[in-house]
């Protein structure tokens, strides 16, 4: 695996993309299963009242625990820890530079403990015509071209199976790809993914399923000039859920930058978002992860505090922490694996989210 440069400071607040093996071929004849029953009312953008997405028929908890960053090859068992802790719903950050077959196999081992996936839908770099080598060899001028054949086939490819909850169509307006901020000949923030091209993803992936809510990710900042792209994806309320990245463990210049960070704006974002964009679920990411100079390990206080602080905003659909990994099967700089590396963060996520369970 090859090992890729870190983002700069301005693109480290969101989610940590990585890189994979060459992709295979996505139109490989696979069998497909039976369609799953789909939800009776679908999403549609005329919905006034902010209720939690339901997905086939059967909707999670009023309030949603996820876990992102799961990596694609891991035992079963890490599948039915996560599940027994009382974690719903998974995110990944490898997409399409990976085997359908791998990920339908990925697929079978979440639904086999009971749990949920928000799935690649156009987040990925693949999705926007980048390849490995642009990660640190990008052409001076290269900008997202959106693949919608790509993404139709992927889509296509998996859309039946049970385990996927939502698609993921964009991280962070395209923050995170190659060509984004402080990557080599990069254009940012002209490169930046624009709403007409975010429009047209969900458009494409919504042409070939339409039984699943949209999902796409952005980070405080964001929200306090909003800036007119932002203004742009929440009047027109593009998503179904946000997934709002509030990492109290970054590092400015080796201190933590700001450690209330959710306590200080998580109520105001959500507030935010309800108000503008009504209808549409919003779930607060927690970093629970080291990265080496940029993110701190958090302390197991400075967990607790976080997800009580969640908890407390009133609106909030979802708590999801990143991440499980293990972070090198996509970024080989880093070795983060939550379980083995992070016990007793885990321990203490395990312990919360059953006080939040049976608090009700």
């Amino acid at each position: 695996m090859k090992n890729y440069r870190l983002l700069t400071m301005l693109a480290i607040l969101v989610l940590i993309s990585g890189c994979n093996p060459p992709l295979s071929p996505i139109t490989e004849n696979i069998s497909q299963p039976a369609p799953p029953v789909v939800r009776e009312e679908p999403l549609s953008e005329n919905i006034s009242q902010p209720t939690p997405p339901i997905v086939q028929g059967e909707p999670l908890n009023p309030v949603i625990f996820g876990m992102k960053g799961v990596a694609i090859d891991l035992p079963q068992k890490d599948f039915d820890d996560m599940k027994r802790a009382g974690i719903g719903v998974l995110a990944t950050e490898w997409g399409m530079e990976e085997d359908v077959g791998k990920a339908r196999a990925f697929l079978d081992q979440a639904h086999k403990a009971g749990l949920k996936v928000v799935m690649d839908g156009g987040f990925s770099a693949r999705a926007w015509g980048f390849s490995d080598n642009d990660w640190e060899h990008l052409p001076a001028g290269k900008r997202p071209v959106w693949q919608k054949d790509r993404v139709q086939a992927w889509i296509s490819a998996l859309k039946y199976h049970p385990a996927i909850y939502a698609w993921d169509i964009c991280n962070e307006f395209g923050e995170n790809l190659p060509s984004g901020a402080g990557m080599q000949n990069s254009d940012w923030p002209d490169s930046m993914i624009t709403i007409e091209q975010i429009k047209q993803a969900k458009a494409d992936v919504l042409e070939i399923d339409d039984t699943r809510p949209i999902h796409v990710r952005m980070y405080e900042w964001e929200m306090d000039d909003m800036a007119p792209h932002v203004k742009a994806l929440l009047d027109s309320r593009i998503a179904d859920i946000i997934s709002l990245n509030l990492y109290s463990n970054y590092l400015d210049e080796g201190k933590l930058q700001w450690p209330d960070v959710i306590a200080d704006s998580g109520e105001y974002c959500v507030g935010v978002i309800k108000q503008m964009s009504p209808g549409t679920s919003v779930w607060i990411s927690i970093g629970a992860f080291e990265y080496p100079g940029l993110f701190q390990r958090p302390t197991v206080a400075g967990l607790k505090r976080d997800i009580t602080s969640t908890a407390g905003i009133k609106g909030v659909d979802g708590i999801t922490f990143f991440c499980w990994g293990p972070v090198n099967q996509w970024d080989d700089t880093c070795d983060w694996y939550l379980p083995v590396t992070g016990p007793d963060l885990w321990q203490t996520i395990q312990l919360e989210l059953a006080k939040l369970k049976q608090a009700g």
